[in-house]
């Protein structure tokens, strides 16, 4: 490993009220907002480090999922996020940030951006849901028709099971994560995570009746967005084109070939390239006029 390498497994810990946080490289700053919801930072890596040679990373677990604490009530919901978040880029004396959302992260960057459009700069989604919560329906709806119906069976049991505490949602995830990747090989490569599933239920349901972002959409029209979606994502490039495209018109789609919905997961390499061209070019022009 040569000295360059060797910069990048070095990070630095920088936990605060409860947060648990990482930062590596130097730089403009780049704000990873994992999936989930309840999942956690080890998700993105160790994908996405070579980004770390150009810019400042920052990685953390959302409130009650990975390392982090639970809230003071247990209870969770997408206002919470966007709070926690803003809370973080003060932390760090961010004038502006640049996001970079995946999944769920992608809805949270959208809810912080149209919250606060003056305190972003850019913002990278990647396996996208949408402006509404007919994108995360529509996503459990195409998750549904490519389970064969052997593991619905199986996914049916082992759902009573967690109920009774004699299942995990482990095993669950066994049987789902084949479903989110174009190749079952790239799986050797994804960090095994796990999913807090009171958050994950708390904020689920917080998007299915109130995530609506349609009427605050001209707020973050100047703000730079690029979408990276999985040719064979849950929901496809064609589906975000109605879901997202077709409210955010001056976001642009970058089709990643032979992928599914883990994205940073399967095509490394490539997502490094369009992030790093994206947040190193300054596009403002390009992209308002």
């Amino acid at each position: 490993m040569n000295n360059k390498d060797e910069k990048v497994v070095n990070f630095i810990n920088a936990d605060f009220q409860g947060l648990h946080v990482n930062t590596i490289g130097d730089g403009e700053a780049i704000v990873f907002l994992h999936g989930g919801p309840g999942s956690e930072q080890r998700f993105f890596l160790p994908h996405v480090l070579p980004l770390s040679h150009n810019f400042r990373l920052i990685f953390y677990d959302q409130r009650g999922s990975g390392k982090s604490e639970p809230s003071k009530d247990n209870q969770y919901s997408m206002k919470d996020e966007v709070n926690t978040l803003e809370l973080l880029r003060k932390e760090f004396k961010l004038e502006k940030i640049n996001l970079f959302g995946e999944s769920w992260g992608s809805m949270l960057a959208l809810l912080y951006a149209t919250t606060y459009p003056e305190r972003v700069n850019k913002i990278l989604l990647t396996a996208a849901i949408g402006v509404t919560a007919e994108g995360f329906k529509t996503f459990g709806e195409e998750l549904e028709k490519r389970l064969s119906e052997k593991d619905k069976t199986k996914l049916s049991k082992l759902e009573e099971g967690v109920k009774r505490g004699e299942s995990s949602n482990e095993e669950i995830l066994s049987i789902l994560d084949k479903y989110y990747v174009y190749s079952e090989e790239s799986l050797k490569r994804k960090a095994k995570t796990s999913i807090d599933q009171t958050v994950n239920d708390a904020i689920g349901n917080d998007i299915l009746e109130h995530y609506d972002l349609t009427d605050k959409l001209d707020t973050i029209k100047n703000i730079p967005i690029l979408i990276a979606q999985g040719s064979h994502d849950i929901l496809t490039p064609k589906l975000i084109s109605q879901l997202l495209l077709e409210h955010i018109p001056h976001a642009k789609l970058i089709e990643v070939e032979n992928c599914g919905h883990w994205t940073v997961v399967e095509k490394p390499n490539e997502m490094n390239k369009i992030a790093n061209d994206f947040f190193n070019i300054n596009l403002l022009r390009q992209w308002t006029c």
